[in-house]
């Protein structure tokens, strides 16, 4: 599988499934909005993340998951993911580190989510919540290598509308501690943090385009003095809903990173890639 190849079926996917079924709209890829699941609401969403490009050989990482939420009341909703992920990595080199081989496909864990909205966007000047998913994980994300990790995500949200909601614009703030260990080792303790911020665009009844961006930064030992790498990721979102269905399409490519001993064009390629695809779907019943 190559990346046009990925990038083509993932548009085959979006464009196929854009039909007549719409949710609370949620127009990006990464980024969360203030907006709750009403009481008594259930969703079903497919995330499909595709991960492009090291500094040398074949590198493709892709992450799945499947969301079940619910509103629990007007302000409150919860949803469980079952996650898994598929590599495919030949003769792969990032900034510093080498990759094994492998070809292969996992499932590799859950999480529970989390969110509390205090003000709607919709009816006050502006939309905040606050958001918790704590998860646990048994494969490593860009080796593919088992793994266990247990992750705290802490997120505050931000959204406020504009010219009568036609313009969205969402902040988000995430600290998400991490405690892994692989066989044999001992748990080490990190600490991420990710600064992102969007915009949306109302072009039609259905349709929104926009652009998020992402700034990721991660701490060895929970150290603020010691940081790990840093990167930056910014591209365009295509985003479809109707009465009970949404598509969202965001295409993010690493745009600065750091550090990048053996980078290409300034880009930290270790634990981050060249450019991420992400296809939501999801519809409410």
């Amino acid at each position: 599988m190559n990346h046009r190849a990925s990038f083509l079926a993932l548009a085959a996917g979006f464009s196929a499934l854009v039909s007549p079924l719409s949710a609370h709209e949620e127009p990006f890829g990464y980024l969360r909005g203030a907006q709750s699941e009403p009481k008594g609401e259930w969703e079903v969403n497919q995330w499909t993340t595709a991960r492009f490009g090291k500094e040398s050989g074949r590198y493709l990482g892709m992450d799945f998951a499947t969301e079940l939420e619910y509103g629990i009341t007007d302000r409150f909703q919860a949803a469980l993911y079952l996650t898994g992920n598929y590599h495919r990595i030949q003769n792969s080199a990032g900034s510093s580190d080498t990759f094994d081989d492998r070809n292969r496909f996992g499932l590799s864990g859950t999480s529970l989510e989390m969110k509390y909205q205090l003000a709607d966007p919709y009816r006050q000047w502006a939309g905040f919540a606050l958001y918790f998913e704590p998860g646990y994980s048994t494969i490593d994300a860009v080796s593919g290598e088992r793994n266990q990790e247990v992750e705290l995500e802490l997120r505050l949200i931000g959204e406020k509308h504009f010219l009568d909601h036609r313009l969205i614009a969402v902040v988000n703030y995430i600290l998400e501690p991490e405690f892994e260990h692989e066989p044999g080792q001992a748990w080490e303790t990190n600490l991420a943090m990710e600064w992102s911020a969007g915009l949306s665009w109302k072009l039609s009844e259905h349709w929104r385009i926009g652009a998020e961006c992402r700034l990721r930064t991660k701490f060895e030992d929970a150290d603020l003095n010691d940081a790990e790498h840093l990167t930056f990721y910014a591209g365009p979102t295509l985003h479809y809903s109707n009465e009970r269905f949404f598509a969202t399409l965001t295409v993010l490519p690493q745009l600065r990173g750091w550090p990048n001993n053996r980078g290409t064009a300034g880009l930290h390629l270790d634990e981050s890639e060249k450019l991420e695809l992400r296809l939501k779907l999801g519809t409410e019943f």
